[in-house]
């Protein structure tokens, strides 16, 4: 059985897994970070991806956030099945702050 899982990008990120085979939605679960949901702050959107980004094997969880422009990345303490978040740190890109430009 293979399962998706999918965010909804507010302020407070919540995720949903989608069983492909039943074909519905399991209950949301909010996404944790130092024992606590997941709040970018701010005005609220975010655009939530996951990938590897440091390498190890294991998905990190990238967050865009609206306000400002910034990128915050959560590292993955777990594994992939049991994903497990600490605390973020900002993407700098080569520079003091990395944003991504609006517009």
């Amino acid at each position: 059985m293979r399962s998706v899982m999918v965010f909804s990008g507010a302020a407070i990120l919540a995720a949903w897994a989608l069983v492909a085979e039943a074909g519905e939605l399991a209950a949301p679960v909010h996404v944790m970070s130092d024992g606590q949901p997941l709040d970018v702050g701010g005005i609220g959107y975010a655009a939530p991806f996951m990938g590897d980004y440091d390498g190890d094997g294991v998905r990190d969880l990238l967050v865009g956030v609206f306000s400002e422009g910034r990128l915050r990345i959560y590292r993955n303490l777990g594994t992939n099945a049991k994903p497990k978040f600490g605390g973020y740190e900002q993407f700098k890109g080569g520079a003091e702050t990395g944003r991504v430009p609006a517009g």
